[in-house]
């Protein structure tokens, strides 16, 4: 019998082709083999006569095999196999793609089961594409089944992966459950010993949900127990205790070069009281787009340094981390308090009036020495690139990074045993990190108002040429006033053929014709640091009038002068993620537009429609939740 906790190289009874599936799954147990969980269902479970299968339904028949052939086609390395399988009641085409070994596979007079939706066309008739099949004579996987549908990979089929989930629960050991009966009980779900065949081979629907709860609960019982771990061993260690400075602070708030708002003075406050206790501080900072959760970040990081310690923040990019660096250094140097900007391309520091170019040595160096403001990346979570006495750690746009990541920084021990307070910063509560905030352990800090003197983002939604002509006549005006845009493509070059558009391609399509006359740049994923910095600083500069870009804009780059956005194929994009994309404008007293390109009218242009009516990124969130669940 197979235990749970076995490695796969175990499973009894594989083929050569079923061990290269598991391989390509990268599993190494038996428990993360039967992790892999079905995405749906696909009710096989009632025969159908052939008179009465209805058209796009899922269903199964049991026939027999009348004629089956290898048909001619002109297209080279396309094979399509013919078949015409009957019952009592009549007769019905089966057409397989690329699948020639059926031909000897299967004979004239076999009994089969075929399972999979009949579709209709006017050449062919009623019909089966690309069905599954199976024979009468053995044990069905699919036919007259609730048949499991799992998320596959590169050339793993369903069949495949069927055949290895029955041999494995055929020969399983029922797995003891870590979560104690009362606990389930109370959950109302079943155990994990029933769980498992309830979802790889479930006898009813029912059984399916009771089994896809069960493994859900666990999943977030055991993040929610790993997260109290977690605090627990932080709270242990105990965090340094930043003294307050309230001359100080009032100094530097009135050096900033706005006013803060109420909500920006409430979450700094809330931080203050939270990091003058041994207790580390685990807060979230959210605030919608351009509302200053920068300058929050900055005045907790000159609050700290004032205390005698060291900050940290990590962005998510490179080019987030020197936008970062920049604000910080703004901010900062006037109170002289010193800024090292630390990523794997770039190791900046602004200290005493001078900015110098580090080496990584001399970077680390001055890392070592403490008593700074650092801004990186992820690099900061190697051994050693963090200052010894860091006392604030700030993540922003927590939800791109990691799980373990945003732990490591947070439990990172200085030499005094001591773990920093953690302020976590998101602009939308996207239905990820708004599951999270609602199920794990932060402290939640809100700032819903934004900066005086901001105006509303007009955002629309086009459709083709003329639509777009809207925006490129919009964005010829505000060149002319020496204003910027942003156009934004999901892909980067041509080499996906979905349809869409690309950045390279676009360049060239807009310089020549729509947006003519204007000077155009690029920036994107496969430019090294220095061209996309480059491209940024002349953007930044008004050396170019528009900068055509991938979502690598999406979060963190502040243009004031930018004042207009086109997104192309915006209907591949979550809202939340356009709602980001459109925060790259609307930053100064000037009005902003965003115009939204979808392919065409129908489900997706009603969902864009939602930001046309809204700038309110908590609105957009909840939108986001109610159609795509937590993520």
């Amino acid at each position: 019998m197979l235990e749970w906790s076995e490695p796969i190289s175990f499973i009894p009874g594989l083929s050569a082709q079923q061990r290269r599936v598991l391989k390509s799954l990268e599993v190494q147990t038996v428990g993360e083999l039967l992790n892999i969980l079905p995405r749906r269902y696909d009710d096989y479970s009632q025969l159908c006569s052939i008179v009465n299968l209805p058209l796009g339904a899922p269903v199964t028949i049991k026939a027999t095999l009348k004629e089956i052939k290898q048909a001619p086609t002109f297209r080279r390395r396309f094979v399509l196999i013919r078949a015409v399988v009957s019952d009592d009641t009549g007769s019905i085409g089966v057409t397989w793609f690329n699948q020639p070994w059926l031909v000897k596979q299967l004979k004239p007079g076999d009994q089969i089961f075929i399972s999979g939706a009949v579709t209709y066309r006017p050449r062919f008739g009623r019909g089966f594409t690309n069905p599954l099949w199976e024979p009468v004579n053995e044990e069905t996987l699919a036919a007259g089944n609730i048949a499991p549908v799992y998320p596959l990979t590169g050339s793993v089929t369903q069949k495949t992966l069927r055949k290895i989930m029955k041999i494995v629960l055929d020969n399983l050991e029922p797995p003891a459950d870590p979560i104690p009966p009362e606990i389930l009980q109370a959950a109302a779900v079943p155990a994990l010993g029933h769980a498992v065949p309830f979802v790889h081979r479930p006898q009813t629907h029912e059984q399916a949900e009771q089994g896809r709860q069960r493994f859900a609960f666990g999943e977030l019982f055991m993040y929610q127990l790993a997260l109290r771990l977690a605090r627990q061993e932080a709270d242990q260690a105990g965090a340094p205790v930043v003294k307050f400075d309230e001359n100080f602070a009032k100094a530097f708030a009135k050096s900033l070069p706005f006013e803060l708002t109420p909500d920006q003075k409430k979450s700094i406050w809330a931080a203050i009281q939270n990091m003058r206790t041994e207790r580390p501080m685990r807060r979230l900072l959210q605030g919608d787009v351009g509302a200053g959760k920068t300058a929050v970040a900055a005045m907790l990081s000159a609050l700290v340094f004032r205390a005698g310690f060291s900050s940290a923040m990590m962005a998510p990019t490179d080019l987030l981390a020197k936008q970062h660096a920049i604000t910080f250094q703004r901010f900062l140097i006037p109170h002289k308090i010193p800024v090292l900007l630390f990523t794997s391309a770039s190791h900046q520091l602004f200290e005493g009036g001078e900015e110098s170019a580090l080496s990584v040595k001399e970077a680390q160096e001055r890392l070592a020495r403490g008593r700074v403001a650092v801004v990186g990346t992820h690099a900061l979570l190697e051994r050693g690139q963090s200052p010894p006495d860091l006392a604030l750690a700030v993540v922003d746009e927590q939800h791109r990074f990691g799980v373990a990541q945003r732990e490591a920084l947070m439990v990172s021990s200085r030499q005094d045993g001591k773990v920093p307070h953690l302020l976590s910063m998101s602009a939308t509560p996207i239905p990820r990190s708004l599951a999270l905030t609602m199920l794990g352990d932060l402290d939640i800090s809100i700032i819903r108002s934004k900066p005086q003197g901001r105006l509303p983002v007009i955002t629309k939604v086009v459709v083709g040429e003329d639509g777009r002509e809207l925006a490129y006549q919009k964005i010829r005006d505000e060149a002319a006033m020496q204003r910027r845009a942003f156009v934004v493509c999901p892909l980067i070059d041509p080499s996906d053929k979905l349809g869409v558009r690309s950045v390279e391609t676009e360049v060239r399509r807009l310089s020549a014709k729509a947006l003519k006359g204007l000077r155009l740049g690029m920036v994107h994923g496969k430019m090294s640091a220095k061209e996309k910095d480059e491209a940024m600083a002349q953007f930044v500069a008004g050396q170019l009038d528009v900068l055509v870009a991938t979502t690598v804009v999406e979060v963190g780059v502040d243009v004031p002068q930018a004042t207009v956005m086109l997104i192309e194929g915006a209907e591949r994009f979550g809202l939340a993620q356009l709602h980001q994309l459109r925060g790259r404008v609307g930053r100064s007293k000037y009005a902003s537009a965003c115009f939204l390109a979808a392919t065409e009218e129908g489900q997706d242009f009603e969902r864009l429609k939602i930001l046309e009516r809204t700038n309110d990124g908590f609105q957009v969130a909840e939108e986001d939740l109610r159609l795509r669940g937590e993520g």
